[in-house]
Parts: C-alpha cells; sequence; structure tokens
C-alpha cells in the first residue's frame, strides 16, 4: 500500500499493521450498520425533531459492536 501525500511516498506494508478482531469471537470481518439519534426540536436548525444516522461496524459473525466502534460520549468529568 503507497499513499503520496505532498509529493512524499510512503510504504506501508498490511503485515506490519495490527489487526482488529471482534471482542466477543476474534473474527476480523465487520459489516457497516447505522445507530439512530434523535435531535429534539429545539436544537434542530429546521425546528423539526430530526434523526441522525451514525454508521459504524458490527462482526460479521456474531453481530458483536465493539467499544472503539461506538461513539464516545463525553463524561461530565471531561
Amino acid at each position: 500500500m503507497q499513499r503520496d501525500e505532498q509529493g512524499l511516498n510512503v510504504n506501508i506494508n498490511p503485515n506490519d499493521l495490527e489487526d482488529v478482531v471482534c471482542e466477543k469471537c476474534g473474527s476480523q470481518c465487520f459489516e457497516p450498520t447505522f445507530l439512530f439519534k434523535r435531535l429534539s426540536a429545539v436544537l434542530s436548525p429546521s425546528g423539526k425533531e430530526t434523526m441522525i444516522p451514525m454508521q459504524i461496524y458490527r462482526c460479521a459473525d456474531c453481530g458483536h459492536i465493539n467499544d472503539i466502534f461506538l461513539p464516545k460520549v463525553p463524561s461530565i468529568n471531561e
């Protein structure tokens, strides 16, 4: 795999990359799925309640969603 950015060639060997695996079953295969978030009419620019899709990935074998694929929700302490 090569990436050309501002005239620089960077060679990345796929064998050197860390595999992402399902935390539950260990599979390396994932498929896209969606979470939906509801935006209240008060916060929506249109003044109407809106559904916002967020694409995430789930394990193609067991359906588990790794924590790294879930959107981060800031805590009160952050």
